[in-house]
């Protein structure tokens, strides 16, 4: 089964993390993933990975533009460029510069590449095109098996 994951760049506290991360791998645990796909953002994604890189599931990134790169803050870009090396295949989208089209595009290959989409969401409306909960509409369009996960709430459930 491939997992993908759709998420908050800020998780809230330390514990909120830790929790979601608990979350995360019991999930990937009781569904028995064999592959992950997500974009490597800050955050929900990269939490994600690191708990695929963990339980030795490999993953596909999916890389919203060309200069993706220049999204992250100096502290946060060696991270995205070490869980990108260790994909077992990245796919780039035609895109040049980064905009709301080009990460709603690559969270819609994420979720359609999916058998089970991971939303680490509060629940809130996306603050933009192609946030988390354009993403989760998206998924239960498409009918996918969708499990929240919140992190404010604490809570985890089917959608």
């Amino acid at each position: 089964m491939v997992a993908g994951i759709t998420g908050h760049q800020r998780l809230g506290s330390n514990a909120a993390t830790v929790w979601v991360r608990r979350q995360v791998r019991t999930i990937l645990e009781n569904h028995r993933v064999t592959q992950g796909v997500g974009s490597l953002a800050i955050g929900a994604d990269q939490l994600f990975a690191a708990v695929l890189l963990k339980m030795k599931i490999p993953y596909v990134a999916i890389v919203p533009c060309s200069l993706y790169a220049e999204t992250f803050s100096k502290t946060d870009l060696p991270k995205y460029l070490y869980f990108l090396r260790r994909a077992c295949n990245i796919r780039e989208l035609p895109f040049e510069k980064p905009s709301e089209e080009a990460f709603y595009e690559a969270g819609k290959i994420v979720v359609r590449e999916s058998d089970l989409l991971i939303a680490v969401w509060d629940g809130e409306p996306a603050r933009g095109l192609g946030g988390t909960a354009d993403m989760v509409e998206y998924a239960k369009g498409l009918r996918k098996l969708l499990v929240q996960v919140n992190p404010v709430k604490r809570s985890m459930g089917l959608l």
